[in-house]
């Protein structure tokens, strides 16, 4: 029997409200996670790179196996990521580890989790290209919310516990998202042209100068970005704040995206994905410039709800324009390439290496300033991709 829309969304949702619960616990808190186990700022930073090395590289392997297998099902590989992530914050929670399995265990854990958010991503796209109108925008907005609410929870746990805190919620999480995952029913088989050559990622990208600018932008910006996601809390910091506070600056980061994706629909009926996206980019650079001076906590607190307009617009807009400009046997790997070059992949590696290196001698206020200037740059290049797109496409 094939699913409705309406069914296909809900229990979606319960699989990204759950996924992005957990992700924000050892991903998104990863410097005070590490702070506490005796890593410095450049430690965080290369073990923040080494998630991104890792996740690229499997991500790479796991996105063009099942671009040259559509009879896998995307919900088994998302399943074996979960369990393999599941078994990884196991170790960390019951063994004590020395600094570097630590760094080596907690990488993999983020890796496996990570590498799950483009092929669920990829997961919905199948829906929608097998004849099911389901939307993306709200369910996905359902795990900005569930990640808001978990940053501000976990905020007043680490305070009124420790950071270790982190661990068995994670379990908790990620065995939820296993169960949500259960329910969500079969898309059916992925359409493919069966006379259509299968490409390499070279050719596929040599092909597509629309996807490239894309991938170049979301490097850019993503190296930006990261200073303040990973290091988020050493502006906290400088204002006075602790932990509580930055639970309380996730939890408007995250939950002021929600708006955005249930407004998705409408958007996108009045404006173009691509339109969207220059706009975001743009915002992401104007939020650092904004976090650079702010004063004080209350004005910290006033500049995340700006967050609507930078991943807010960003999460559902790329999914789709991307899904757009990919060929049919291409989808899942073109889904996969823009996680992995933008805050998840080369644009956090590098950023994190940079941020990680030069916090020390420079500050953080520096580091804004150069971050600002790399996203402006990002979405500079995200002009130059919607231009490409209607000499691609458009004539």
């Amino acid at each position: 029997m094939t699913p409705t829309a309406p069914q296909v969304e809900r229990r979606y949702a319960a699989v990204q409200g759950t996924y992005w619960a957990s992700n924000c616990t050892l991903r998104g808190l990863m410097a005070v996670f590490l702070t506490f186990h005796g890593f410095n700022d450049a430690q965080i930073g290369y073990t923040s790179s080494l998630v991104y090395c890792f996740t690229i590289t499997l991500s790479l392997l796991l996105s063009a196996w099942a671009d040259r297998h559509p009879d896998s099902p995307l919900k088994r590989t998302i399943t074996g990521l979960f369990l393999c992530g599941l078994a990884a914050a196991a170790v960390l929670y019951v063994l004590p580890l020395p600094m570097l399995m630590l760094m080596l265990v907690y990488a993999l854990n983020c890796c496996f989790h990570n590498c799950a958010d483009s092929i669920l991503n990829a997961l919905m796209m199948q829906y929608v290209d097998n004849g099911i109108p389901a939307r993306y925008g709200w369910p996905r907005g359902v795990g900005s919310i569930t990640y808001a609410i978990m940053a501000w929870v976990l905020g007043v746990l680490m305070e009124r516990y420790t950071p270790n805190v982190i661990l068995p919620v994670f379990l908790g999480l990620c065995g939820l998202s296993l169960l949500a995952l259960a329910f969500l029913p079969d898309p059916g088989p992925r359409k493919l042209r069966e006379k259509q050559a299968k490409v390499s990622y070279v050719r596929m990208l040599k092909n597509n100068p629309t996807l490239v600018l894309l991938l170049v932008a979301c490097i850019l910006s993503g190296m930006g970005q990261t200073s303040a996601t990973t290091f988020l809390i050493r502006v906290v910091e400088k204002l006075g704040g602790t932990s509580r506070e930055l639970g309380v600056a996730m939890f408007i980061q995250a939950g002021v995206e929600l708006p955005m994706m249930f407004a998705s629909g409408w958007l996108l009926k009045r404006f173009s994905a691509r339109g969207l996206l220059v706009l975001s980019f743009f915002c992401s650079g104007l939020r650092l410039i904004m976090l650079r001076l702010a004063p004080n906590l209350p004005v910290l607190y006033g500049i995340m709800f700006f967050s609507m307009f930078c991943f807010g617009i960003f999460g559902f807009a790329s999914v789709l324009f991307v899904n757009s400009i990919a060929g049919q046997q291409e989808k899942v790997r073109a889904q996969s390439l823009l996680s992995l070059c933008y805050t998840g992949g080369v644009g956090g590696i590098l950023g994190n290496l940079l941020a990680g290196i030069l916090i020390g001698p420079l500050g953080m206020d520096r580091v804004l300033i150069l971050s600002a200037t790399l996203c402006m740059a990002g979405a500079a290049v995200m002009v130059l991709c919607a231009r490409q797109y209607h000499k691609q496409f458009c004539q």
